[in-house]
Parts: structure tokens; C-alpha cells; sequence
């Protein structure tokens, strides 16, 4: 899978790295703004825009993005 091809909005960039992480809805929303809601609802359609549905594949399309951001890892 090759995410590098597909418009992806800085913000879904920003979910799928933290959805790679591990991280829970709650937490993104605390990372970067919104609702847990809206996470949620970003989470998927962005794994539906990938066509991806397991976690294996998420970490595979962050990867795919190129270099994290170093700030990324922080809690």
C-alpha cells in the first residue's frame, strides 16, 4: 500500500500517524483539537479512503507517509 499517491489533508496525516500509535480517539482529540466524535468519524472514513481495516495496515500506510514528525511520539 502506497499512501504517498492519495491526497491526504494534513489532519488525516496527523489521525493515522496517532491511529498507528495506538492512540485512542479520546487522546488524538486531546492532541490536536475536536471531539472524540469527530475523530472517530475522521478515523473511518479515512480507513475507508485507504481501504485499509486492520492495524498491521494503518502502521503500514504511517510508514508509508515518510519521516514522523519527532513531536508525534510525545504523549
Amino acid at each position: 500500500m502506497k499512501t504517498s499517491g492519495l491526497p491526504l489533508t494534513p489532519r488525516e496525516e496527523q489521525v493515522l500517524r496517532r491511529a498507528a500509535l495506538g492512540r485512542s480517539d479520546a487522546d488524538i482529540a486531546r492532541q490536536i483539537g475536536g471531539t472524540e466524535a469527530q475523530v472517530a468519524t475522521q478515523r473511518l472514513r479515512l480507513l475507508r479512503k485507504l481501504k485499509i481495516c486492520s492495524h498491521a495496515e494503518i502502521i503500514e500506510a504511517a510508514i508509508n507517509l515518510g519521516p514522523w514528525p519527532v513531536e508525534i511520539g510525545r504523549p
